[in-house]
């Protein structure tokens, strides 16, 4: 496992299970790049609608999802994780076999809508399976082999997204939207017969869902720190296809081979780049670290319009190496702060919260990125500043957020002194 790569999925923690949930992971993943691959073209192409009617029922979707997943992701509090996600996954299943019948914006932003109310719920609760499933030590462990096993599944979805645009017919696309239906089916059976011991805070029944969560100001800090350091989406999706397409030297086609960058990095690193996370001191450094990476990233963007294309080649290549190792080390710092500071009995709240503040980067950041691509140096360098200041700010917020959770203002696993002490190590 510490080689990365594919052996991966033969040494994932947690035994049987946890490899059952890796193969959730990549089927889930899979699915999920053909659909990515193929649905905007198949909305534009095969239903007619515009590229703003796209966006605009895009956005009433994630709208929903930011409002519906703290209290569907809470119900697992109270019936646990595993029905909840089962749920989830039989929902968006039958949401997928209705999309290819879509034939006007108003029939696509319904759907959006009802698939929105649970779309962002399934990654916090297969989090939470995963903290049922395997031992303390070894859940950011856990969740850093299905996250490279996510990678590999995405890009095989991708692939086979390809061939449909290849055929670029009604039917091709739609066999892709089934095939996503199919994969949710597949994850709910899966996790429908994982053998999950309910852990002793979350066995008591409750009969009101708790959103004290809200009251937690640190933890919601922490939160939207986290959701800062989460940039490195945008960045990847968005920032740098433009940067390459209408500012630089550099040819467009670029944008595929530095793709293929990031995601060899991510398959073959994340579970290198997860140890020491599974304390809260080691998941701040991370985040700390995230911090400076993507900083890093951004200072050498900015100076990427003013060189010829061989030079610029050369940067971006190393642009994205600084924002690959960015993403590994937030994913790594988010897992160990979300699980060290989630209240017994209440992960399922706690950790749909954790997950809204990437929601509601994925909304609001492709705004600020296109401005910064537009503002060229001066723009990249203040988003160098803010990210820097983020990642260093995350330490300290832990480590308030730690004297929170404990009523008699103990730390977590000596997060209180020792994250900030890590700070600056």
């Amino acid at each position: 496992m510490d080689n990365g790569g594919l052996r991966v999925a033969g040494k994932i923690p947690g035994g049987a299970v946890g490899r059952r949930m890796g193969v959730m992971a990549a089927i889930d993943s899979a699915g999920t790049g053909a659909f990515l691959s193929v649905s905007a073209i198949f909305l534009t192409r095969s239903v007619g609608l515009s590229v703003a009617q796209v966006g605009l029922g895009l956005g009433l979707g994630a709208a929903v999802a930011l409002v519906s997943t703290v209290p569907v992701g809470g119900l697992a509090d109270r019936y646990g994780p595993r029905r909840v996600l089962v749920a989830v996954s039989l929902w968006r299943a039958a949401c997928y076999i209705v999309y290819p019948f879509v034939g006007s914006f108003a029939a696509f932003a319904a759907l959006v809508c009802v698939l929105g109310l649970v779309d962002k719920v399934a990654a916090p609760m297969e989090q939470a399976m995963v903290s049922q499933a395997v031992p303390a030590k070894q859940r950011v462990r856990t969740m850093a082999v299905m996250r490279a096993l996510r990678n590999l599944g995405f890009t095989v979805g991708a692939l086979l997204g390809s061939v449909a645009l290849v055929a670029d017919n009604w039917t091709a696309y739609a066999f892709i939207l089934f095939a996503n239906a199919g994969s949710f089916v597949v994850m709910a059976a899966i996790a429908a017969r994982l053998p999950l011991a309910a852990k002793a805070a979350t066995a008591r029944v409750r009969r009101e869902i708790s959103f004290r969560v809200f009251a937690n100001r640190p933890f919601l800090l922490l939160t939207g720190l986290n959701a800062m350091l989460t940039l490195h989406m945008t960045l990847l999706s968005v920032g740098i296809p433009l940067l390459i397409a209408d500012h630089s030297q550099a040819p467009r086609a670029l944008v595929g081979p530095l793709l293929l960058v990031n995601t060899i990095l991510a398959i073959t690193l994340q579970v290198r780049t997860s140890r020491g996370s599974d304390t809260p001191a080691g998941a701040a450094r991370r985040l700390r670290q995230a911090g400076l990476a993507l900083a890093a990233c951004c200072l050498m963007l900015a100076f990427v319009p003013r060189l010829g294309a061989v030079p610029a080649i050369a940067l971006l290549v190393a642009a994205m190496v600084a924002l690959t190792g960015g993403e590994l080390c937030q994913s790594a710092g988010g897992w160990g702060l979300s699980y060290a500071l989630a209240r017994p009995g209440q992960e399922g709240a706690y950790l749909s919260v954790f997950s809204l503040g990437v929601a509601a980067q994925q909304i609001a950041a492709p705004v600020l990125v296109a401005a910064v691509v537009q503002t060229g140096t001066v723009g990249w360098l203040a988003l160098a500043g803010l990210v820097t200041v983020t990642g260093l700010g995350a330490p300290v917020t832990a480590a308030w957020a730690a004297r929170s959770a404990r009523p008699d203002g103990s730390d977590v696993a000596g997060c209180e002194t020792s994250c900030v002490a890590q700070s600056s190590s």
